[in-house]
């Protein structure tokens, strides 16, 4: 017997969650297990990731695409704008944002047709690409974002110089002007230079939009020239198409920002986004209002408890205080006893440190009168021994005069006996050779030696006189 318990859902989900029941439904293996076929205009990309690329698969007949990942050893021989057939399982990605990308993860390829495009569909399947790189803008959040603020968006509108679109603009704008600046200007949108020369100008000022306008009929494909798509592609600026009727589908839409193909519509467009932030700003203050008042409401009942607390608490305080200040006159009498008694006693403290700084002065002046008097006496003996002094150091200078005399003339007499030990140490050489000579002669020597003896001591005695 089957269980029949019934299931509770939740009261709500959370964005992760609702993510999440779609990825487990994306992964049975009934939805991915399956090789599909499919065949389309091959165009490469830039992301290369390992050995796969993310490239585009679009169709014949159409803009859409879907993103094929490729491996790169099988996309060699491929090139912009071929044909092919290709083969492979279809996978998914849920994005943060709850989009959901579906993916083909090809096999195997078969080129069907080499050029199955011209080389201009080829180039705007580039620029396709590019914008989707680059990203598209928020129209809406620029307008509602400057609105909001008080602030008026700048928008440049650009009419074929022949149109009479003027008028139907006019007519849905209505009340925009009021709170956007629209500057608007003419050129031949069949010329496609001055075109992309006007867009490029337009892109390096300071608007918030640009936007085309232009009703449908003949001359307006010269809009999908390739330079004005390739122009549009690298705009800095948001820019709105507005261009034609709903039939009429141009390239330059894909790659639009915002695409109004009515000029009425766009001009209606402005009118109701200023009217919807208008209202939304008057809800906001309404809502304001509202909040501010509960919120003052809510202050007033606090304020009104508070005031309840603080008066109990104020009269607490002024028992408190009464009893602090009985309190406070005892100690105040108290301490003003104590100051007439401080005040009494710092009076006879100060009659006492008169007193003895007077008898301290009376010392002082005593002990500096017998210190002058101390210092009048060594002032005097320093005189008389100075005096002394340089009378011994006169003496004493007269002393060494005459000792540099008596040195200098015993150095002299000293230099005198040298010179006279010298020469009678020479004469008495002089002696002992001739006696030498007269001992070999053998001769009696007698008389020779005595008289040779007279001689030396007639010397010394002329010496020593």
């Amino acid at each position: 017997m089957k269980d029949n318990k019934a299931i509770t859902l939740p009261d709500f989900y959370k964005p992760s969650e609702l993510m999440g029941i779609f990825k487990n439904f994306f992964s049975h293996k009934e939805i991915n297990a399956s090789v599909l076929c499919l065949q389309g205009i091959y165009f490469k990309s830039d992301k290369v990731y390992g050995n796969a690329a993310w490239d585009q698969l679009r169709d014949e007949n159409t803009s859409e695409s879907l993103t094929v990942i490729v491996p790169v050893s099988l996309r060699n021989d491929l090139q912009n704008g071929n044909l092919i057939s290709v083969y492979g399982t279809l996978d998914r990605r849920v994005q943060n944002n709850g989009s959901i990308q579906f993916l083909l993860n090809v096999s195997r390829i078969e080129k069907v047709k080499d050029i199955a495009i011209s080389e201009d569909e080829v180039k705007r399947a580039e620029c396709r690409r590019r914008k989707g790189e680059l990203g598209y803008k928020n129209v809406d959040g620029i307008l509602e974002n400057k609105l909001f603020a008080n602030q008026r968006p700048k928008v440049a509108l650009i009419y074929a110089d022949t149109s009479i679109t003027n008028s139907d603009f006019e007519k849905g704008l209505a009340a925009a002007k009021s709170s956007i600046d629209f500057v608007e200007s003419r050129i031949s949108f069949a010329n496609s230079k001055a075109l992309c020369t006007l867009l490029k100008s337009l892109d390096n000022q300071d608007y918030d939009l640009i936007a085309i306008i232009r009703g449908g009929g003949n001359g307006i494909e010269k809009l999908d020239d390739i330079s004005v798509v390739e122009t549009l592609t690298n705009l800095k600026t948001g820019w709105i198409y507005g261009v034609g009727h709903e039939k009429e589908k141009l390239f330059i839409r894909n790659i639009a920002d915002k695409v109004i193909p009515i000029p009425f519509a766009l001009g209606t467009y402005f009118r109701d986004t200023v009217e919807s932030v208008i209202q939304k700003r008057n809800n906001s203050r309404a809502v304001l209002v509202q909040e501010v008042k509960k919120q003052y409401e809510k202050q007033i009942e606090d304020s009104n408890k508070k005031n309840q607390e603080l008066t109990k608490q104020l009269e607490s305080l002024q028992k408190q205080n009464k009893e602090q200040a009985e309190t406070s006159q005892k100690q105040i009498a108290a301490l003003t006893k104590a100051h007439e008694e401080s005040q009494k006693q710092m009076k006879n403290q100060a009659e006492q440190f008169q007193k003895a700084t007077e008898e301290a002065q009376k010392q002082a002046k005593s002990q500096s009168e017998a210190a002058e008097k101390v210092n009048k006496e060594l002032q005097e003996r320093l005189e008389k021994q100075g005096k002394v002094l340089a009378d011994m150091t006169e003496q004493q200078k007269k002393q060494q005069g005459d000792f540099n005399k008596s040195l200098s003339q015993m150095q002299e007499t000293n230099k005198g006996l040298q010179s006279s030990v010298t020469k009678m140490t020479n004469e008495l050489m002089n002696a002992r050779e001739k006696i030498s000579e007269l001992e070999s002669q053998k001769p009696s020597t007698t008389g020779y030696i005595v008289a040779i003896v007279i001689l030396v001591i007639l010397a010394l005695i002329g010496f020593m006189k």
